[in-house]
């Protein structure tokens, strides 16, 4: 299941689209009020470079090597179809995945790696989801210095049924589709998942979702890219 809501530019005014899995996700990375971050940037980043590679998967434009392939070959990016997707910046997503064939995930979305295909993703997309009316964009100052921006929702619509959907798997137990298990496993990698989610049960939430989401290839890669980037930055 999509979200979908009205497109504003550079999408299209007025014409109905389908969010982005790495929309989604952005969404439920900022406080609906405040429109500050809930998670770091070097989390993000990562995420939002999964979730294209695993709209690309979905829409059958790659696979990816599987885990039983041996430590050598797994987890590297194949090109199935390179039709365009009609999305921006799927079809820029798209074509860094083709140029980087072979690769593994991990090297296409870490942000030490040149190769990643997210640079820049998060400002972009908040853009569109401002341009869309789905959030607000609000400049002001830290200290009355420093330059800040924040997002807050303006059209809480899309953002609820999104976690509804996450609620409906983890919680409710039903039956999610491929592309709701992706988000939650982009969520369960960056450690998101217990911020969206509103129960008691921590415990029965996170064997939920280990169990939605166990061999996922999205989260393990993110996890990597976090990772390693955590291990960069204490040298």
């Amino acid at each position: 299941m999509h979200t979908f809501f009205r497109g504003g530019p550079p999408e299209g005014t007025g014409i109905v689209r389908a969010m982005l899995l790495a929309e989604e996700f952005l969404l439920l990375c900022f406080d609906d009020r405040t429109g500050k971050k809930i998670i770091s940037s070097d989390r993000i980043e990562p995420a939002l470079g999964g979730a294209l590679l695993a709209e690309l998967a979905l829409m059958e434009r790659i696979g990816i090597t599987p885990h039983s392939a041996g430590w050598r070959q797994r987890a590297r990016v194949t090109i199935t179809e390179t039709t365009p997707t009609d999305d921006s910046e799927l079809d820029a997503a798209l074509a860094k995945a083709t140029a980087n064939e072979g690769k593994r995930v991990k090297d296409l979305i870490s942000k030490v790696s040149g190769k990643r295909i997210a640079k820049g993703l998060e400002r972009r997309l908040l853009e569109r989801l401002v341009n869309s009316g789905v959030l607000d964009r609000t400049r002001g100052t830290v200290l009355g210095i420093f330059p800040r921006t924040t997002w807050p929702v303006r059209d809480p619509v899309p953002e609820e049924e999104i976690r509804d959907r996450v609620h409906s798997a983890l919680v409710a137990r039903l039956t999610p589709t491929e592309r709701t298990v992706a988000l939650i496993a982009l969520l369960q990698a960056t450690g998101l998942l217990r911020k969206v989610v509103r129960t008691e049960d921590k415990k029965a939430l996170k064997a939920r979702a280990k169990e939605l989401t166990s061999g996922d290839w999205v989260a393990r890669a993110v996890k990597e890219a976090i990772d390693e980037m955590a291990a960069a930055a204490s040298v």
